[in-house]
């Protein structure tokens, strides 16, 4: 593959990511979004990478919550639980949008994404533009890629990057995720043991408050079940996904108190 030049972006990720990329124009791809690629066709996007980075962080996380387990099986935490479904619920904490882009805002990771050879002031500073967790697995892909596709290299990328390592050793972090009661899970069990059937739930966003100067939003959505929605009843978070979950929690709490009768609500 024809050498190229130094690219100032790449080298910016490169010092943030603690990863110096002997094909640089696989780094290069890896920070190249869509968006960028169509209005400058010279350039590959790094969609092809973010799928195979899915992958890859997908594969190695597996092997490590297996390694894991090996360890924790006896814990009494555990007893009535089965290995899958200790590991999905560690896994979804984990490998969760959510997780690799705070993973890549903390490290500032989209203010260099766009950026190709020859073009020094082609970075696009709009982070409303930028998807962390895309970013972040195609680095994996890259990095598994610019090692002869060597997992034991990008393990211990994603180990140290993605701060996993702490996680795994912090047993008591680690049986309080599987453990936690899952409000959202909660609330349709419930209804499928009282009225033998799924219901249809909705989380219609009330409010949505953008702090520019930390780059962050405020979520407030409430609920609707089966078409009613619960008046007074919110949740709210700097996602959709905890939002989501505290509108759920609160449901819970105030559909006990009126024991599960939707008819005592006004429409």
């Amino acid at each position: 593959m024809e050498k190229t030049k130094y690219d100032p972006n790449l080298s910016e990720i490169e010092k943030r990511i603690g990863y110096h990329f002997k094909d640089k124009n696989l780094g290069i791809t890896a920070i190249t979004t869509r968006a960028y690629s169509n209005e400058h066709t010279e350039c590959t996007d790094n969609q092809a990478l973010e799928y195979l980075g899915d992958a890859v962080l997908s594969l190695v996380i597996a092997g490590l919550l297996y390694e894991k387990w090996m360890q924790l099986q006896d814990n009494e935490a555990f007893v009535d639980l089965t290995p899958e479904g200790v590991m999905s619920k560690v896994r979804q904490k984990i490998v969760n949008n959510q997780y690799l882009s705070d993973c890549a805002k903390k490290h500032d990771l989209c203010k260099y994404i766009y950026n190709c050879p020859d073009d020094n002031g082609a970075h696009n500073n709009d982070l409303h533009t930028c998807s962390g967790s895309d970013i972040i697995e195609a680095l994996i892909a890259a990095i598994y890629l610019d090692n002869d596709r060597s997992i034991t290299i990008v393990k211990r990328f994603i180990l140290d990057f993605l701060d996993i390592s702490n996680l795994l050793n912090n047993e008591p972090k680690l049986i309080e995720v599987v453990i936690q009661k899952n409000h959202k899970d909660a609330l349709i069990h419930k209804y499928q043991k009282l009225n033998r059937y799924t219901p249809f739930i909705e989380y219609p966003e009330f409010e949505d408050k953008f702090n520019k100067q930390d780059n962050t939003h405020h979520f407030v959505l409430g609920i609707r079940i089966d078409g009613t929605l619960l008046h007074g009843i919110t949740g709210e978070g700097q996602n959709k996904a905890t939002a989501e979950f505290e509108a759920a929690k609160a449901a819970y709490h105030f559909l006990e108190s009126i024991d599960w009768d939707l008819s005592q609500i006004d429409h």
